[in-house]
């Protein structure tokens, strides 16, 4: 996860270029690179749905369903890579306001904290996602350090305005997850062995990242004052965020039987592509959350992931059973319509992130609790209730999620409201005859 730092916020007035010398984008270079980083992370996204469609057919619906849950867990223990980059990027970024770090130093302690964890507790992981093997959850936990040492390198490329290598790093990551995936199903490799190639994957991604920042890392300090605590407060929101769009996953694996659970599994992934595949407009937002035009930009943001969405859910709609099948093979056949669904919970998940992801450019958190407690309900609504079927799974996760992008759009637009200057005698009689200057 990434922000675009190309901001008036990170300049300090000093014929375009920060306090570490990196030369701001003009207007015009800066809308070709967002653009590029667009396309990065959408072939970034396109390759990540290829390695799912190669992994489904190799490990079949009861293990892929296993992969799948312990994966998304990982995912939740990935947060601080995410929230390493968004703040990384914001000081190295606006380096004439903040004490400027590559957060390498913070970024191994608690990767290494949380492979511990992770390690002490494969066990329970094992039976809780169904696994064969408790191995598969030490190298789950193994794949997070090189995992948050690369988000450390994504934000100081961000930062620095280096969008074409943070492009670069964006694709090489997916590429050497796609070749992990490759060589496990030419291999037929067990849900085991296949987290073993994703964490060599992981360190070759790493390793590209280290070696595209050598000069930033050898100019910026290692740590930084306050970092662990604007981490903290980053980490909220965007945990939130994830949260939001993991839980159903893991809440399937649990509830469902092995065999629905790879197809809900499948299927989410559809959701998942319109969530993911449109987190580059979302990006786009977070640097003008401080502007005059913030809340025209957000509608027009959503407007467009709405569009984007639609467009999904009518191309799945023509044949919800030959795309699963298209995706997984013949063994998901059954799953388009839960497929269909997913698709309808992936613009919900899209709307609230542009939402989310404006409350983080913005500083604030408000939303950000409201997610948590929306993500509360959907559990326990789940757990308690309706859980027989992945139907009922994916409508709950559906109205949560949807409630979350309905009070963003509600909490934006009073804001507006409030901001807007009052009306003195003249303009009200403009506005009256439809003239408003």
């Amino acid at each position: 996860m990434t922000i675009d730092a190309s901001t008036s916020d990170a300049r300090d007035g000093r014929d375009g270029q920060g306090a570490l010398g990196t030369q701001q984008p003009a207007a015009g270079a800066g809308a070709v690179l967002g653009a590029l980083l667009g396309v990065a992370m959408g072939v970034s996204n396109a390759l990540g749905y290829l390695l799912v469609l190669m992994l489904s057919r190799t490990l079949g619906p009861e293990d892929f369903g296993g992969y799948s849950a312990l994966s998304t867990f990982g995912v939740l223990l990935a947060i601080p890579a995410g929230a390493f980059q968004v703040v990384i990027a914001r000081r190295v970024a606006a380096s004439a306001r903040h004490e400027v770090t590559t957060g390498l130093r913070l970024a191994s302690g608690v990767s290494v904290v949380l492979f511990a964890a992770t390690a002490l507790g494969s066990a329970g992981l094992r039976d809780a996602f169904h696994l064969s093997s408790a191995w598969s959850p030490v190298l789950m936990g193994a794949t997070l350090l090189p995992m948050t040492l690369t988000g450390c390198f994504q934000g100081v490329l961000l930062g620095a305005h280096r969008l074409r290598a943070l492009s670069l790093l964006y694709v090489v990551t997916a590429l050497t997850r796609l070749a992990a995936a490759v060589v496990a199903t030419v291999a037929g490799f067990s849900v085991v062995e296949v987290f073993a190639v994703m964490l060599l994957a992981a360190i070759a991604t790493a390793l590209v990242g280290a070696a595209l920042c050598r000069t930033e890392v050898r100019r910026i300090a290692g740590g930084g004052h306050g970092l662990a605590a604007e981490m903290l407060r980053s980490n909220s929101t965007l945990a939130a965020l994830i949260a939001l769009t993991s839980i159903d996953v893991l809440l399937a694996r649990h509830y469902l039987s092995p065999h629905n659970s790879g197809g809900y599994a499948l299927a989410s992934t559809f959701g998942r592509a319109i969530c993911w595949g449109t987190q580059f407009i979302a990006l786009i937002v977070v640097p003008r959350m401080r502007g005059a035009g913030a809340t025209r930009t957000l509608l027009k943001a959503s407007g467009l992931v709405l569009g984007i969405g639609l467009v999904g859910l009518g191309v799945v709609s023509i044949s919800p059973s030959f795309w699963v099948r298209v995706a997984g093979g013949g063994e998901y056949a059954d799953y388009g319509h839960v497929a269909q669904a997913c698709v309808v919970l992936g613009i919900a998940w899209a709307l609230a992130q542009i939402w989310l992801f404006s409350e983080m450019g913005a500083g604030e958190h408000l939303l950000g609790a409201l997610t948590w407690g929306a993500v509360v309900v959907e559990a326990l609504a789940i757990a308690l209730l309706w859980h027989g079927s992945a139907v009922q799974i994916v409508t709950v996760c559906t109205v949560c999620a949807a409630a979350i992008a309905v009070a963003g759009l509600v909490r934006v637009l009073a804001r507006h409201q409030r901001r807007l200057p009052p009306l003195d005698e003249g303009s009200a009689v403009l506005v009256a005859d439809g003239t408003r200057a």
